[in-house]
């Protein structure tokens, strides 16, 4: 079947930026023309949330004008309200329009509006496909939302040629933490790596809103895209240390580098790591065994799990755009 075009709506036009050209890159290996539309977060364009509303909404009526003369299919990156972006996604874009939604974090990790209770019934009324990333957000929709069946799809990989060496420090492989801090970061486990690692390894943390950890080097900073980048193919290892998450986004971008990434066991990110060395149960034991594994390891065989990571998201993105009704395939895999 020769996919339709597809008309990308990135809502966070700064922070998924980099997400959308993996995403553009993963539905154009099915033939399709991707096109995309950028909405700013108001921390990159200024002004307030309500600003960035009336911004999302102007471009899924400008989306709307060119898919009904090309037939193209929307999919919007990120829910800026939550489950009623399935409600505004319909309204705008019409019946006429199929139309999908990406929910990262079905049960968001910060305070976020529209996950309540009244919007997920309001949402229900209203036919928009959901794309997940993992079987945890998929189990978290069917229990918040049992009649709603996600389509489930790799989160999109990027490999990336990487020219700067990594340098161990005074001898000591540089393992660390980026992006800001959420509640549901495992302090407890940072601060036990701290006080078995920190004469051995060159321990650091980078993002806002941090606080002190013993053991590790704490820049409360927000990080650009190129600082993120550098931070992470010079470490020996990335860590994604919480209690509950649903795909990082870090430990793919850190993959991409050719940087392993070390997270908690059952989690998605044993579909990028087959190899289980790289990821820890509760104990700090677990976590310090999974760094030295991932500091030993080479960046070819890294770079090598990224390629095959590639490969798997093209062909799943490529069998969703061919398929402008139901996806059954992913749907089955999530049932």
């Amino acid at each position: 079947m020769t996919a339709a075009d597809v008309i990308v709506v990135n809502t966070l036009g700064g922070a998924l930026r980099h997400y959308t050209v993996g995403l553009v890159a993963s539905i154009s290996a099915s033939g399709a023309r991707v096109s995309v539309v950028h909405v700013d977060e108001p921390s990159r364009a200024g002004g307030n949330g309500l600003g960035w509303v009336r911004r999302y909404v102007l471009a899924l009526w400008s989306a709307r004008r060119s898919a009904r003369r090309s037939g193209a299919r929307v999919i919007v990156t990120w829910p800026v309200l939550g489950h009623l972006d399935r409600l505004i996604v319909r309204v705008a874009l019409g019946r006429a329009v199929d139309s999908s939604l990406v929910m990262h974090d079905p049960r968001p990790l910060v305070p976020a509006r529209g996950y309540g209770r009244v919007a997920r019934r309001l949402a229900d009324r209203c036919r928009v496909e959901v794309v997940v990333h993992s079987g945890t957000a998929a189990a978290a929709l069917a229990e918040d939302c049992p009649d709603l069946v996600p389509v489930l799809l790799p989160h999109p990989v990027v490999p990336r040629a990487v020219t700067v060496p990594k340098q161990a420090t005074g001898g000591r492989p540089v393992v660390r933490v980026l992006g800001q801090f959420k509640p549901d970061r495992d302090l407890a486990v940072l601060a036990g790596i701290g006080a078995r690692l920190g004469d051995s390894h060159r321990l650091e943390i980078v993002g806002r809103r941090w606080p002190a950890v013993d053991g590790w080097t704490v820049t409360d900073a927000f990080v650009t895209e190129e600082r993120l980048d550098d931070l992470m193919s010079t470490a020996h290892a990335v860590l994604v240390p919480y209690t509950r998450f649903f795909q990082s986004g870090i430990a793919i971008r850190a993959l991409e580098l050719g940087t392993p990434a070390v997270g908690p066991a059952g989690s998605s990110m044993a579909d990028l790591y087959p190899d289980s060395r790289y990821l820890a149960d509760r104990s700090v034991d677990s976590w310090c065994a999974a760094i030295h594994a991932a500091t030993s390891a080479s960046c070819a065989a890294t770079r090598e799990l990224a390629a095959r990571a590639d490969i798997v998201c093209r062909a799943a993105w490529s069998d969703w755009a061919r398929d402008p009704i139901t996806a059954t395939r992913h749907r089955a895999a999530v049932s």
